[in-house]
């Protein structure tokens, strides 16, 4: 009798469990993983012959187990003992390459690839909580961009003026003297690229100006992005090369964010970052702006946007530049001056565009990584004078994405470069394609 009593609490016991767990409340959002959790499949009869339910059910059990964000912190705990232990309070994380993607919440049609996009998986060293890049960047690869931009500047000769704003690495700035060969390798990448700059193509110092400021804090501890200030003082070498005068910060007006986590602690997990949030402070130019953002392909149905989404916090404060990535935003001001620009970026470059608000009637801010407009007949069709590449240094270094760069010039968009002559064909198109076949 007691064997039977004791079978059936268990099973009892079993079932009740099993039913807790599924009128429990739900997740719908992990805040530490920066993803939308998975929800109870539908159960059709086809989705259970082809497995799809099953593998459904299986993420969805795996995302909804009780005490989930208990035992992720715990994971965090341990997957920090993994680093190789430095002196000066340091370690070495070696990250492992991605591709995962995460859904911009403000506007769910459109997937981007996630903040830390540029396949990112060499060492990190993490020191007091704050997260660097064992990198300087790479000098040889510096031709290939400024390659890529030489051919726009003679494409544009005349034109519109094409200016070169590359970011350098956080590595530059660590606070620690035996770490200072970042800072000379970083310099070197960045003066390679000016060297192979030719005379059309204007080249913005913007390592140099960062350099002058490097007893302040230019990078996030626990984000791959420049903050504010260092996104400034790139502003302010653009407009030492653009011939034009910077706005001072305390004429703008100052906001601040709190508790960021960023992509190098979804990266790293590692305990000492999440103990350092980082503090975000954005200066606003007092300048008045209307701005629509527009999918990869054409302009048809322009989402509206913002030139500063306010509403943004916590993990996602960095989408406070511009709301996050689209493929192309359109910036129209009440600076009403004629001057209108173009700026080709990715992600460094959020926090960059937002400055030039206070030079140009219109901008418009190109995402290489997912506009497949003719970045050229938006250039004539609305009489550009600057096209500006404002980008990270990985953007820069990369043949894939140089040529997402180059490819911005042939794209189809919704509509068609004009025949060139011979002439310009040979000087122009035939070292992209052949640039193309090479890789």
């Amino acid at each position: 009798m007691a064997n039977k009593l004791n079978a059936l609490l268990f099973i009892i016991s079993l079932l009740g469990a099993t039913l807790f767990y599924f009128i429990l409340p739900k997740e719908k959002i992990s805040v530490e993983e920066k993803r939308k959790l998975a929800v109870i499949p539908k159960l059709t009869f086809d989705s259970y012959l082809n497995g799809n339910w099953s593998d459904s059910m299986d993420n969805f059990v795996d995302d909804q187990f009780p005490f989930r964000t208990t035992f992720i912190q715990m994971a965090d705990l341990f997957h920090s003992l993994k680093g190789i232990k430095l002196v000066h309070q340091a370690k070495i994380f070696v990250a492992k390459k991605k591709d995962e993607k995460f859904e911009d919440t403000a506007h769910a049609k459109i997937n981007y690839l996630q903040n830390f996009q540029e396949d990112y998986s060499e060492s990190l060293i993490i020191i007091d909580g704050s997260v660097y890049p064992m990198s300087g960047g790479n000098p040889s690869m510096a031709a290939s961009y400024s390659a890529m931009v030489n051919e726009y500047a003679l494409m544009l000769k005349g034109k519109t003026r094409v200016l070169s704003a590359v970011a350098p690495l956080s590595s530059a700035f660590i606070p620690v003297l035996k770490y200072r060969k970042y800072n000379s390798k970083n310099k070197e990448t960045l003066t390679a690229i000016k060297n192979s700059l030719n005379n059309e193509a204007i080249f913005c110092d913007v390592f140099n100006e960062l350099d002058k400021h490097a007893d302040e804090k230019l990078f996030f501890s626990t984000d791959h992005h420049w903050n504010a200030k260092g996104a400034y003082y790139a502003y302010v070498a653009f407009c030492q090369g653009a011939g034009i005068a910077p706005i001072e910060l305390n004429k703008m007006e100052k906001r601040t964010k709190y508790n960021f986590l960023g992509s190098l602690y979804q990266l790293t997990r590692d305990p000492s970052v999440k103990a350092n949030p980082d503090s975000m402070e954005y200066f606003i130019p007092r300048v008045k702006t209307t701005a629509v953002r527009y999918g990869k392909n054409n302009f048809e149905n322009p989402i509206k946007a913002n030139v500063f989404s306010h509403q943004n916090s916590g993990g996602n404060s960095y989408l406070t530049f511009l709301g996050g990535d689209a493929p192309l935003i359109k910036i129209t001001t009440d600076v009403k001056n004629g001057r209108k620009a173009v700026v080709v970026k990715n992600s460094m470059g959020n926090a960059f565009a937002v400055f030039l608000i206070s030079h140009y009637e219109e901008i418009y801010v190109v995402d290489f990584r997912y506009s497949n407009h003719n970045m050229l007949k938006i250039i004539e069709n609305n009489k550009v004078n600057d096209l500006i590449f404002a980008l990270g240094m990985y953007g820069a270094l990369s043949k894939g994405t140089i040529n997402m760069m180059r490819n911005l010039a042939t794209n189809n968009g919704i509509v068609k470069l004009k025949p060139l002559t011979k002439e310009d064909s040979t000087q122009i198109f035939n070292p992209i394609l052949d640039t193309l076949k090479t890789d």
